[in-house]
């Protein structure tokens, strides 16, 4: 039933708007001709076919929100139904019905770049969220912000949050300088624990074994800390026979399987399943390096299906595995704008999720 009514909202949503028009830093795209919508899609058949969702009720009517550019989608641990939009300079938009209707934050986050979202392990209605100079933190399922992190230096930003899952008062952020800070009292107070130097970009940690976490950085690979964050461990000469694959694009922890991680990089997609001791390079259809890939997810309900956007200038295409990657097949995706973030939700393996960046044009 959930699904013939999702179906149903769905061509609502088409009739009403069928007319309307990773690293996520889309590093040579700037300036690029590209058409069609930007927001969210979904396909409930794995990617034969899309259907837009990206509607916003609000009390002059429903909104289309095809305009608004996706820089990543964020989930709920506690809720699948759950889906946080960070926006490339439109503010965050949060849907509790697996996407069929958005919800524009309240200030300050109703507008501005969202680089990053944590939802509480155990709390749903406690987030943290960032606009790359402060870290706002909700305790009231968005229905106020408090300011918790500020960064006062104009050439630094904030650009990741997260929770530890098992200790979920320490709260970490990472900003584009290389500094990671860490909060014990759930972001009262924040103390520096690492510099490494380098731009970094995203920190996960692995919810299958406690104390394991990756930072990716955006040129030099990634780093492992087996303890908490306590120590590092510099990963680069484990890609380094990879051609590209120190440049980072994304990085997905397995959800299920400690230990198993997949790296996206300039050179392609690749898996490690010992904490990224040793890696294995998939056979893409695409020559290494050939082919952006901003867009990558599994199936956490089978891991054999794996999915990835692979943009060349401004021609994009949806290429799907159901065997693990050893054979690729290709489908059209619903716009020609730049598919930046995809998704598979936890409790139905079938619906997957793209969202699209409108490129900059200056």
């Amino acid at each position: 039933m959930r699904k013939n009514y999702l179906y149903l909202f769905l061509l609502g949503v088409i009739l009403i708007f069928g007319g309307a028009s990773c690293d996520m830093s889309l590093a040579g795209e700037q300036g690029l001709q590209t058409s069609g919508p930007a927001g969210m899609f979904v396909s409930l058949d794995k990617g034969e076919n899309w259907r837009p969702i990206s509607s916003m009720p609000t009390i002059e009517g429903i909104k289309s929100l095809t305009g608004v550019s996706v820089y990543r989608l964020f989930t709920d641990p506690q809720d699948s139904s759950a889906l946080y939009w960070g926006s490339r300079g439109d503010g965050l938009f949060y849907s509790f019905d697996d996407g069929k209707t958005w919800n524009r934050s309240v200030d300050p986050l109703s507008k501005g770049f969202i680089y990053s979202v944590a939802v509480h392990p155990k709390d749903r209605c406690t987030i943290y969220a960032t606009n790359g100079r402060q870290v706002f933190k909700t305790e009231d399922c968005m229905r106020s912000w408090s300011e918790v992190f500020e960064e006062v230096r104009a050439d630094v930003s904030v650009r990741t949050i997260a929770i530890d899952p098992f200790a979920e008062h320490y709260v970490y952020i990472t900003e584009d300088n290389g500094d990671m800070l860490k909060s014990e009292d759930f972001g009262a107070h924040w103390s520096v624990v690492h510099r490494f130097g380098v731009v970094m970009r995203m920190i996960r940690f692995d919810t299958n074994e406690q104390g394991l976490i990756y930072a990716a950085s955006k040129e030099h690979g990634v780093y492992r800390s087996k303890d908490g964050g306590a120590t590092w461990e510099d990963l680069k000469k484990k890609l380094d026979p990879y051609t590209g694959a120190l440049k980072f694009r994304n990085m997905l922890v397995h959800p299920n399987i400690a230990e198993k991680i997949y790296w996206v990089s300039e050179y392609g997609i690749m898996e490690s399943r010992n904490a990224g001791e040793d890696w294995d390079a998939y056979k893409l259809v695409t020559p290494p390096g050939s082919t952006k890939i901003y867009g990558f997810t599994i199936n956490p309900l089978n891991d054999k299906e794996i999915y990835y956007t692979g943009t060349v200038g401004s021609k994009s295409t949806f290429y799907r595995s159901v065997d693990g990657g050893k054979t690729w097949e290709t489908r059209k995706l619903p716009s020609k704008q730049i598919p930046t973030a995809l998704y598979v939700h936890p409790e139905h393996g079938d619906w997957v999720y793209v969202g699209y960046t409108i490129p900059p044009q200056s």
